[in-house]
């Protein structure tokens, strides 16, 4: 069967231009790939096309629109969800652009079909006391518990996304001082971050306990389950549920989150540093980002660093004491007089 100019085009968009030439992520992959897959099951149930004889004059702007509207209305996905899809669906069709310049005109008109914008939502996180309470839950006598805790005092410590956390192998681990961790971010970029004595304590036992020192094991994944496969997003969230409830049993006293995802963790840790003052420069390159502006949303939302910052900033621009504007008659009679 003849392959079709579609087909060719986003073909070589998945399997050479991503990995090859803009170097992104396997999840990067597989969320753009997952957007063309619903785009091919809209095209087959709503306008009767088949994967096989789907071109590009037969989708047009509108068709993508159509599409986005379908997936919110019929497949129910929130606006987030919503953006990414069409964040994937420019990027394939700027590269549709060089490839195919015979679509020029209706490549530039679905690029420029704008986000739908979306309420910003706070930034939630965890006090000092909160973090405390919490790494105090696991049972260090179990094996289990002994692993859990590694794990939560890694996510916290090195301010990583889940995923980074997942991917980290135990060649990833450098115990001699200083000790540090190697995390592989978005793109396959590479960050170094330092660990507390602490936590170099806890990976140090776990490593040690689970013989990922030895030769020949630098390759395997740091954390894993009963099958030695990595532990997934799923079950790193289920351990930080499972230890929050218990925190929250037995510190009624302390403000608890409703719930607590891998990623409140990262948030706490760049609140955290905010607090003890590191710049946010620093931070941006702890956290892996890429623009500083995505790292400022922290200093927005801690009123710690505002209060502190106000207070510095205060100046006792008036020394005597202040008039009571109430005592001189004289001048009340003038203000009412002018303002009849």
């Amino acid at each position: 069967m003849k392959q079709t100019d579609f087909a060719r085009t986003l073909t070589r968009f998945l399997s050479e231009h991503l990995p090859g030439q803009r170097n992104v992520s396997t999840n990067t992959i597989k969320s753009y790939r997952d957007t063309f897959k619903q785009l091919l099951q809209f095209c087959a149930s709503e306008r009767n096309i088949n994967p096989e004889h789907l071109t590009f004059d037969k989708i047009t702007v509108e068709t993508i629109k159509d599409f986005l509207s379908w997936l919110e209305k019929k497949r129910n996905i929130g606006i987030n969800t919503r953006n990414q899809r069409l964040a994937a669906i420019h990027s394939f069709y700027r590269y549709t652009q060089s490839e195919n310049p015979e679509f020029l005109l209706e490549c530039q008109r679905i690029i420029g079909i704008p986000f739908k914008k979306r309420e910003k939502k706070t930034v939630d996180y965890l006090s000092q006391e909160s973090v405390k309470y919490l790494l105090e839950q696991p049972d260090t006598s179990k094996k289990r518990g002994r692993r859990d805790l590694t794990i939560m005092a890694t996510l916290y410590d090195t301010g990583a996304r889940v995923q980074e956390l997942i991917d980290l192998k135990a060649g990833d681990i450098r115990l001699i001082k200083p000790a540090t961790v190697t995390i592989t971010g978005k793109g396959n970029k590479k960050r170094c971050i330092p660990i507390m004595e602490k936590t170099k304590y806890l990976l140090e036992n776990y490593m040690i306990e689970n013989r990922l020192l030895e030769n020949g094991n630098q390759s395997h994944p740091l954390f894993y389950n009963s099958k030695r496969h990595p532990l997934t997003r799923p079950g790193i969230t289920y351990i930080l549920q499972k230890y929050l409830k218990k925190a929250r049993e037995a510190h009624t006293e302390v403000l608890f989150p409703d719930s607590l995802h891998p990623h409140m963790l990262r948030h706490t840790k760049a609140i955290h540093l905010l607090e003890a003052g590191v710049a946010i420069i620093y931070i941006r390159d702890f956290l892996g980002h890429v623009n500083v502006t995505t790292t400022e949303i922290y200093s927005r939302v801690n009123s710690e660093v505002k209060r502190k910052a106000l207070e510095s900033a205060y100046m006792e621009v008036v020394t005597q004491d202040i008039p009571t504007w109430d005592e001189d008659t004289d001048l009340l009679n003038w203000l009412q007089d002018f303002c009849k």
